[in-house]
C-alpha cells in the first residue's frame, strides 16, 4: 500500500513537472492567446452595445462572450469557494462608486439598458497592446495571468456624442494544461474584470 502512494506521488509529480516545462516552453505562445481571447471578448462587447444590430444579433454575442468565461458566466468554485459568476467592475466619470455586476447582467444590460444614447461605441486597445502578466502556476495543471487594456465607451444621441469615458481594465485568465493524444492543449478562459482607472 505504502509503494502504491509512493507511486502515485511519483507519477503526479512527474506530471505537474512535465506540464509545468510544456508550459515554459510555450509561454509566450499562451500569453499571446490570452491577449487573442480578450480581444474577441471586447469585439463581442462592441456588438452587443451597437444599437446599429438587431437585438437578435446583440444577444448571439452574448451567448458567444459568456462562453469566454470560467464557468461560461455562471457559477463555479475558486479556491474551494463558490462563486456566482465572474463579475465586471463598472465605473463612469459622473459616479464615484463602482459596480460589480455579475458579466452575464452586464451584458444583458448592454444589450437592453443603455436607453439614454440613440446608438453606443465601445472599443479596446488592439492585441498587440494589451499588457500580459507573467504565467504563475496555482495547481497541477492550472496557470493564471492578467491582462490589461483600455476600454473607451462613447454613448451618442442623434449621431452626436453626449458623454465619453476610458477606463483601463485588468482582466485574470485561467490557463488550463491539459495532455491530450495530439499533445498539451492550452485552454484560456476569462474571469473578473477589475476597473484600475476612469478618465
Amino acid at each position: 500500500m505504502k509503494a502504491q502512494k509512493l507511486l502515485l506521488i511519483a507519477v503526479l509529480a512527474l506530471f505537474t513537472f512535465t506540464a509545468f516545462a510544456q508550459v515554459e516552453g510555450q509561454e509566450e505562445m499562451i500569453k499571446r492567446r490570452a491577449a487573442e481571447k480578450v480581444a474577441q471578448m471586447n469585439d463581442y462587447i462592441s456588438f452587443m452595445a451597437s444599437k446599429k444590430k438587431s437585438v437578435e444579433n446583440r444577444l448571439y454575442y452574448k451567448e458567444k462572450a459568456l462562453n469566454l468565461f470560467i464557468g461560461k458566466g455562471y457559477k463555479y468554485e475558486e479556491n474551494g469557494i463558490d462563486k456566482e459568476g465572474v463579475m465586471m467592475e463598472v465605473t463612469s466619470k459622473t459616479r464615484k462608486t463602482v459596480s460589480h455586476p455579475l458579466m452575464r447582467d452586464y451584458f444583458h444590460n448592454l444589450v437592453y439598458r443603455l436607453g439614454a444614447y440613440t446608438d453606443v461605441k465601445i472599443t479596446a486597445t488592439e492585441i498587440a497592446d494589451i499588457k500580459v502578466s507573467e504565467l504563475r502556476q496555482v495547481d497541477t495543471n492550472l496557470w493564471v495571468c492578467t491582462c490589461q487594456y483600455d476600454q473607451a465607451f462613447e454613448g451618442m444621441r442623434d449621431g452626436r456624442p453626449i458623454y465619453r469615458d476610458v477606463t483601463t481594465k485588468r482582466i485574470k485568465c485561467y490557463v488550463v494544461a491539459e495532455d491530450t493524444e495530439d499533445g498539451w492543449e492550452y485552454i484560456i478562459l476569462l474571469g473578473d474584470v477589475y476597473a484600475l482607472d476612469t478618465k
